[in-house]
This record gives C-alpha cells, sequence and structure tokens, in this order.
C-alpha cells in the first residue's frame, strides 16, 4: 500500500504498511517525507468514524494527547480529519520494538524483578495522565511498548475517558483486563479502573496469562468472573522469583480488588510497592 496524505497543506506523510490492527483502528507504518522521520499512522475504521460520539472521542484523543507530554507516553505528531472519506488519522511516534504482548508471546514471562520494573514505568505515564484528569480506559500489555532501546511507552489513548467530560464509552473495553465497574452497564468509572488493569497486566507479564484465560468461557461467563471471583494466587516456580511471590501476590491482589475503595487509591501506591521488588 502506498498513500501520498497531504497535512494543512505543508506536511506529507507517505504510507509505507500496515504494521497493527484491533476492533476500532489500523496502523500504518509512514514517513514524514520532509523531514525523513518514521512516523505511526493510527486511521480510526471508517464505519466507526460515522458514528458521532465515537468521532468525538477520536478528536478528544488528539486533544488530550497535546497534554500528555511524558517519556514514557508515545507523542502525538499531528492529527486531521478526512471527512470525505470517513475516516480520521493521528500521526505518533513510531517506536521500534515489540508490545509486551508480542515480548513475551515471544520470550515467555518475565522473572518478577522486571515485570515490576516495566509496569513501574508505565504507571508513572499513567500517574501524570490522572493527574490531567485523564483514565486510559484500555490498559493491557498490548498497549505497553518496550522499545528496542530499553524504553516503556504506553500507546492507544483511543478510548481514554477525560474526566471533566464524561463521554459514554460503554462496552469499549478489553474483556480480559476489564475492572469490575466497567462491566456493569450504567456504572461510572475512574482512575482506579487503569489500576485494576495494570494488575491484571502485570499478572500477565509473569504468567504468560490472563487470570481467566484459557477456561472455555463466553464473555458473559468472563464477565461474571471479573464480577465476583478474586484473581488466583501465582505459584513461583523459579528460585530466583521465589524470595517475591509473597510480595508480589499482595500486589497484585491490591491492585486488582473488586470494590475499587479497596485498590490503591494511587499509580504513586502502586509503584511504591513495586519498589520492594525491584530495589
Amino acid at each position: 500500500m502506498l498513500l501520498i496524505i497531504l497535512i494543512g497543506k505543508l506536511r506529507y506523510i507517505e504510507i509505507i504498511k500496515e504494521i497493527n490492527s484491533g476492533g476500532t483502528s489500523k496502523i500504518y507504518l509512514g514517513i514524514n517525507t520532509h523531514t525523513g522521520v518514521p512516523v505511526a499512522v493510527k486511521e480510526l475504521d471508517p464505519n466507526l468514524f460515522m458514528n458521532e460520539n465515537i468521532k468525538k472521542l477520536f478528536i478528544a484523543e488528539a486533544n488530550r494527547y497535546l497534554y500528555l507530554d511524558h517519556p514514557n507516553i508515545v507523542k502525538l505528531e499531528d492529527l486531521f480529519l478526512l471527512e470525505q472519506e470517513s475516516t480520521g488519522y493521528l500521526v505518533m511516534e513510531y517506536i521500534e520494538g515489540k508490545n509486551l504482548k508480542e515480548y513475551i508471546k515471544t520470550y515467555g514471562p518475565l522473572p518478577y524483578q522486571n515485570a515490576a520494573m516495566i509496569i513501574t514505568e508505565a504507571l508513572k505515564a499513567i500517574a501524570f495522565s490522572h493527574n490531567r484528569d485523564v483514565v486510559h480506559n484500555d490498559i493491557k500489555p498490548s498497549n505497553i511498548m518496550l522499545s528496542d532501546f530499553s524504553e516503556i511507552k504506553v500507546i492507544d489513548f483511543g478510548i481514554s475517558i477525560d474526566l471533566q467530560m464524561r463521554l459514554d464509552v460503554q462496552n469499549m473495553f478489553t474483556p480480559y483486563y476489564a475492572s469490575p465497574e466497567q462491566t456493569i452497564p450504567g456504572m461510572s468509572v475512574d482512575h482506579r479502573t487503569d489500576i485494576y488493569s495494570m494488575g491484571i497486566s502485570l499478572y500477565e507479564l509473569v504468567s504468560g496469562n490472563t487470570p481467566f484465560a484459557n477456561k472455555g468461557l463466553d464473555k458473559n461467563q468472563l464477565i461474571q468472573k471479573i464480577r465476583t471471583e478474586s484473581v488466583p494466587s501465582l505459584k513461583c516456580y523459579n528460585e530466583y522469583d521465589k524470595p517475591f511471590e509473597k510480595k508480589l501476590n499482595h500486589i497484585i491482589s491490591t491492585a486488582t480488588m473488586k470494590d475499587r475503595d479497596n485498590r490503591y487509591q494511587s499509580c504513586e501506591e502502586f509503584i511504591d510497592d513495586l519498589s520492594e521488588i525491584i530495589n
């Protein structure tokens, strides 16, 4: 696929190839032909772009990204809309590397200390967004990048929620990582939903699976477990992880409490506990 896109009559992006796709968008590798710098171009599904609420979310994502300037958050470079083609694009910093889902699929589960260090860096990004009243709303290993330079970058604020706007994004989440409150129609979410999903992500990084995966569950059965069953404790089989087994299970349990009032109340609290594993 080769496409030249004009941005504001000043900049061109040459689309090289598709590199990823999801339920709401496709991601392409592109080149800014004025600078020669590679970029990631996110295209919203045209069918979704026709939905005015989702279009507003897409535009709001760009506006939020402008203020989320943090070393652990992928940088937004541009936004443009093509109404005649019923689609829109976000032009973002391109990260060479793997997302954490790809990484553990290739190399297997991470040692507890390594996972703790990675989640700590991701939590710094989420703490930054929370301090600006933005909830990511779709934290999962595939939305956390490990660059070839060992940098951690959180990506895809595409269904994030500005707590001042209170947009309705009911059912726009990934079930395996969803907090209980995300699965309840009409229930509001806040920053603690990201903390829950980060706890599930930590569980997957060290075990290779989400807590209720591979059980032959349909979506309704999975949601019932999310609402009612605690995340099972991990059993350590490696001697180098053994000293941290009890602490890690405590951290995951606290982050994934069903009642959000019993979870970590901030990313900083989560980070403080993780530091006992790292140091």
